[in-house]
């Protein structure tokens, strides 16, 4: 009777125990996320070019002589037209005044020629003058006709030669170094003066591969490509312009092909010789869907996304990633405009998870992935005044 008792008191207590409990859903995971969205994206072709000036001008002397005058300020904005130089015009003045003088002198030897010459064929007719006589005349006439012709171009020489002496800008810019001094005596094809480049718009040259020549070609078809350029130290300022020059053949080191576009400089931000980014957009796609850069991720089977459903739960889905633009990237497909996408919290999530989801904002501002406890513990730690502390010094 004592077993029997003993096994139905384990038998009550073995009814008694309770039931195994399931085991807790993991907890939902903090993500940011954004809605995908259509928008026109361009084709761009990125590459390093350098800004030329389309107008550098080397400013040489004409003449000889020592420089009397220099009435420009280094780095001055010149127009076409202003005086920079004078060389010393004496010495062509002086050679002006002669030539002048040689044409009075002939010219008044002309007119006795011909005078003489108009005498003796009258008299001539009379048999009192020989026609060898005649003849002279006649020679001495074309002489000096082609004696005033030749003085005439002399002065114009010398005109020319004086106005050269006073050297102005063939073309509006910006003026360098000053490579001559006054009092120092400058020859023809001595080394430059000065040097002057239009900054109003300036060139980019740049190269591209091969690859894209028939491509290129093909859009240079349908209208001007659109070219912007930005300075490495101030990425966000854009300058956009034109392209305007395909080079006749493509490098044979190199594979690649020159190109040069036309930027409006008005501001003269850009600087010729400066290093440059350079965007070229080949064509635009209108609509393309897309989304912050980081959202696409790339996995065995090829690229990948988040797509966060209405209960909050996620759905890995495979999309084909197209071109990208800034911080941008076109989906091709597997993607609508409007769905919801997880751009950043992807690390720690399968197919089906469940998130706690966040808006996604733009670089620059806070983008965080912290509960919101933390968040409100480290917000008290920043309004927690420091103590004072009493230990001695």
């Amino acid at each position: 009777m004592l077993v029997v008792g003993s096994i139905l008191l384990l038998a009550l207590n073995g009814c008694n125990k309770p039931a195994a409990q399931a085991p807790a859903a993991p907890p939902a995971k903090n993500v940011l996320v954004t809605t995908a969205k259509a928008m026109d994206v361009p084709v761009q072709i990125h590459q390093f070019g350098r800004i030329t000036s389309p107008e550098s001008v080397d400013i040489k002397p004409q003449v000889n002589g020592r420089i009397t005058e220099v009435n420009f300020v280094e780095g001055q904005e010149v127009k076409i037209g202003d005086l920079l130089f004078v060389i010393d015009p004496r010495p062509y003045q002086a050679d002006l005044q002669q030539a002048q003088a040689q044409l009075a002198s002939d010219t008044a030897q002309l007119d006795l020629n011909q005078r003489n010459l108009e005498r003796d064929e009258q008299i001539g007719k009379q048999r009192f003058v020989s026609e060898q006589q005649i003849d002279i005349d006649r020679a001495n006439v074309q002489n000096f006709q082609g004696l005033v012709a030749k003085d005439n171009a002399s002065i114009a020489l010398a005109k020319l030669n004086l106005e050269y002496c006073y050297v102005r800008s063939p073309t509006a810019g910006r003026t360098g170094r000053r490579l001559v001094d006054v009092g120092n005596y400058v020859s023809i094809g001595s080394a430059a003066l000065v040097n002057i480049q239009r900054l109003d718009q300036v060139y980019v040259d740049f190269t591209v591969s091969e690859n894209v020549l028939e491509q290129l070609r093909s859009n240079m078809g349908k209208g001007p490509l659109s070219v912007e350029v930005a300075v490495p130290a101030k990425p966000d300022v854009r300058k956009t312009g034109k392209l305007s020059f395909l080079d006749n053949t493509v490098s044979p080191q190199a594979g690649t092909v020159l190109l040069r576009a036309t930027i409006p400089n008005d501001d003269r931000y850009l600087w010729p010789g400066q290093f440059v980014d350079v965007a070229l957009t080949m064509e635009m796609l209108q609509n393309a869907i897309v989304v912050p850069n980081q959202t696409v991720q790339l996995g065995s089977k090829g690229d990948y996304l988040f797509v966060v459903k209405p209960d909050n739960t996620v759905e890995q889905r495979q999309v084909k990633s197209g071109p990208r633009y800034q911080d941008w990237v076109v989906v091709e497909s597997a993607l609508k405009a409007g769905e919801t996408v997880v751009v950043e919290g992807q690390l720690a999530l399968g197919d089906g998870a469940k998130v706690n989801p966040r808006e996604y904002e733009p670089p620059g501002k806070s983008n965080q992935l912290t509960n919101s406890g933390e968040q409100k513990n480290s917000a008290a730690k920043a309004e927690t005044p420091p103590t004072k502390s009493n230990a001695p010094l």
